[in-house]
């Protein structure tokens, strides 16, 4: 009966762990992804980078319109890193700069062309439009992804040309640089497509205001410098890309073992009743005379890549511990780790840490020998169980 109870004891235990490290387990959700919890890793986790170029403009100004288009664009580069904090929401820092060709008009009605160069940086606020409302798929190709931000600008901009008097302004332009600093608001959209699993092709667009007094922008009757930017590039997943679902726990399954833990109690409480001992009763044997053991395997649960000893768990050591103390058994306690994370070195590494924090405790907190207990660790080159996940675990085998 105490066997029974035992048995029970780590079903019950082993389903309120499994429910708290199966949350740990990538897994395809079936809801949308602003429904689904995903676990938020920590360290260099979900952090990416970008490396962009294109070409920008100054898209308004009487002056700009008459100009050729071609004679508008100039090259621009991109710098970006940010981090996901869901698969749906990001924050990014990206600076941009290079130079912006602008056009005035003289008092004579000349069209004069002037280099503006300058250099941005901003705060994007990110939205992944298909992670949001799709359900979660870390191998998805293709990702739309609006943002807005704010930050700083600053302008050193170089006349080119002859001077002129400013028909919005009625100051003289003589060619001289100037210097201005200013507040940044943009706002874009990033068509992205998964090249691999640490590399995305990027497709930007995106549209800034400032107030740097560019030339050629009319910046008195518009009230700010509008730039267009069209960019291509790279973005580099550092850390791990993917993100893990959070499983919820069965708490049916979880109720139904508690039950039946309580009725194996109570019965276990009437059989305590009886007498502890009987004389006159024979030692079981089996066939050949042999007598019986009782052999009690204890199992303690890990949490992915964790060797630490959840609270859960104790229970499982301690009902190995005191059946060791009361028999005058030795323990044998042996770690794993599951097959399908990790390569082969660092799993070896992780089960004998494992099971290495559980003799600890066997020893320090329970009381148990040191000589008594055997360690022994065997990686993820054997597996318990069938079920992946199962085999993140500590076996406890006291005869």
């Amino acid at each position: 009966m105490k066997a029974k109870v035992l048995m029970l004891a780590l079903m019950g235990s082993f389903a309120l762990s499994f429910g708290a490290q199966a949350q740990q387990e990538v897994a395809t959700p079936n809801t949308s992804g602003h429904k689904t919890i995903f676990n938020r890793d920590k360290g260099c986790d979900h952090w990416f980078l970008e490396v962009q170029g294109g070409v920008g403009l100054l898209p308004f100004g009487e002056a700009n319109n008459k100009a050729a288009l071609m004679d508008r664009i100039y090259p621009v580069v991109q710098l970006g890193v940010g981090k996901w904090y869901e698969p749906w929401f990001a924050t990014r820092v990206q600076v941009e700069g290079w130079n912006m060709k602008g056009f005035a008009l003289d008092a004579a009605g000349a069209n004069h062309a002037y280099n503006n160069l300058f250099g941005a940086a901003h705060m994007d606020f990110m939205f992944d439009v298909v992670n949001y409302f799709a359900k979660y798929n870390a191998k998805r190709v293709f990702h739309f992804v609006p943002y807005v931000g704010l930050g700083a600008g600053y302008k050193h901009h170089s006349t080119v040309g002859a001077g002129f008097t400013d028909p919005f302004t009625g100051k003289a332009v003589d060619g001289a640089t100037k210097n201005d600093f200013g507040g940044v608001v943009d706002a874009g959209v990033i068509f992205k497509f998964r090249l691999g699993r640490r590399v995305d092709l990027n497709l930007e667009a995106q549209m800034l205001a400032t107030k740097t007094n560019m030339i050629g922008t009319s910046w008195k009757s518009q009230g700010a410098d509008i730039m267009a930017f069209a960019t291509a590039g790279l973005g580099f997943n550092l850390g791990k890309p993917e993100w893990d679902v959070l499983i919820p726990m069965d708490w049916a399954l979880v109720n139904d073992l508690n039950g039946q833990i309580n009725n194996l109690r109570a019965e276990n409480a009437e059989l305590a009743k009886r007498p502890a001992s009987c004389p006159e009763c024979p030692e079981p044997t089996v066939d050949g005379g042999e007598v019986v053991k009782t052999v009690v395997n204890n199992v303690v649960y890990f949490r992915l890549g964790s060797a630490k000893v959840d609270q859960n768990q104790y229970i499982n050591i301690y009902n190995t511990a005191k059946y060791a103390l009361e028999n005058n058994s030795k323990i044998y306690v042996v770690g794993y780790a599951d097959e399908a994370t990790g390569s082969a070195d660092f799993n070896m590494a992780l089960s004998e840490r494992r099971a290495k924090a559980v003799a600890k405790i066997l020893a320090e907190k329970y009381g148990v020998a040191e000589d008594m207990i055997e360690v022994d660790f065997k990686g993820s080159t054997v597996q318990p169980y069938e079920t992946n996940e199962w085999n993140r675990i500590v076996i406890m085998t006291a005869e």
